[in-house]
């Protein structure tokens, strides 16, 4: 290097005339940042300090020069992560290790409708949707305790009160001991991807008019009451119902007013149970209904006989009045069947509209 112009070692000429300029009005140049050349031709970053001094009588220019290119490349790295995180459409959540919330990014506002500023120093329990038992959140942090990370989905509120479904991942970020220093959480708003799976396991697995369990449906909760019964010894009833005049409504009042009549119907038939039963609607104006626990015959035929006076009353469809009477057929487990096939072509429970009105008459005659 001796010898040689110091100014071949610059890369931009520009910045080296503005630190000649800075030296001249000043007297010197302090930790400035400069890019210059290694003797291969690529270019690096440096710290630069210059004094202007006398040396023998001779003004003279002294040069401290540190390599700074991985302070540099870090800060670029830093950079670039930054701006990752704050234009990612994921939210980004920083809190220390006692779980106070250090940063936000955007997206975090954008779904949570919450500024940094509200959130900032607070817990993030402020987004709790209160769906969650506290046996939810001691499993999250056991398995930040023990493993270092958490994942899964999760119902938070936003700042409006509305509920929502975000798919939640949680990292905990140890420092140089080994001890929990962050915990780092990104999440997406899955919301409207919930919804459509709703919608379309409630398309699956209920009837569109009557808004009941569909077959579908009534197999997979016959099959859970079969279970449940072999598991705790307990019985349960199934009836088969059918309705006796529906087709002279069609015929008489049109199949709007049928739509109707099977409606209304239903709406008689859940009033007519308990909650924990299930009404389902096989299909035209076949229905059934599981009773839980019913396995003494009195209270099924109390059931039974409330349910067929019910449908007994005259139904108001708009356009005229329809009347049918129901047909029921019961079939209790485990005594007339051990499974949910056997039980529903049990003797004992008709499949078909005669045999449920004999079934019917025993009953009403009981």
């Amino acid at each position: 290097m001796v010898g040689h112009p110091a100014a071949h070692h610059y890369v931009d000429d520009a910045q080296r005339l503005s630190f000649i300029a800075e030296l001249k009005a000043k007297g010197c140049v302090d930790d400035a940042e400069a890019k210059f050349v290694r003797k291969d031709g690529t270019p690096f970053w440096s710290l630069l300090t210059l004094r202007s001094t006398k040396f023998e009588e001779r003004q003279v220019n002294l040069a401290w020069v540190y390599d700074i290119s991985s302070v540099k490349a870090a800060e670029a790295r830093l950079a670039l992560l930054a701006r990752v995180v704050e234009t990612a459409s994921e939210a980004v959540v920083i809190t220390d290790a006692a779980n106070v919330i250090q940063y936000v990014n955007p997206a975090f506002t954008k779904i949570t409708e919450f500024a940094a500023e509200e959130v900032l120093g607070t817990n993030p329990r402020t987004l709790k949707s209160g769906r969650h038992d506290p046996d939810f959140y001691r499993g999250m942090w056991r398995s930040l305790s023990d493993f270092g990370r958490w994942q899964g989905e999760i119902w938070n509120r936003r700042k409006s009160g509305e509920f929502y479904a975000e798919w939640l991942s949680i990292v905990a970020i140890k420092d140089d001991n080994g001890v929990n220093a962050n915990f780092i959480a990104v999440f997406s708003d899955i919301t409207h991807r919930k919804e459509d799976e709703e919608r379309v396991w409630r398309q699956a697995n209920y009837d569109a008019l009557t808004g009941l369990p569909n077959r579908a449906l009534f197999n997979d909760r016959l099959s859970q009451a079969v279970r449940q019964g072999k598991r705790d010894g307990k019985s349960f009833a199934l009836m088969f119902l059918d309705l006796d005049g529906f087709k002279a409504v069609n015929d008489t009042l049109g199949h709007a007013a049928g739509d109707v009549l099977l409606q209304q119907a239903a709406e008689r038939l859940v009033q007519c149970v308990r909650s924990s039963d299930t009404v389902a609607r096989l299909a035209g104006d076949e229905f059934t209904i599981i009773m839980q626990g019913g396995g003494e015959s009195d209270a099924v035929s109390a059931v039974a006989a409330k349910i067929l006076e019910s449908l007994s009353l005259p139904f108001d469809l708009g356009d005229g009045i329809g009347n049918v009477h129901g047909s029921i057929g019961i079939a209790v487990f485990p005594n007339d069947a051990g499974d949910g096939r056997r039980c529903c072509s049990s003797p004992t429970t008709p499949c078909t509209a005669s045999k449920a009105r004999q079934k019917r008459l025993s009953l009403l005659g009981r």
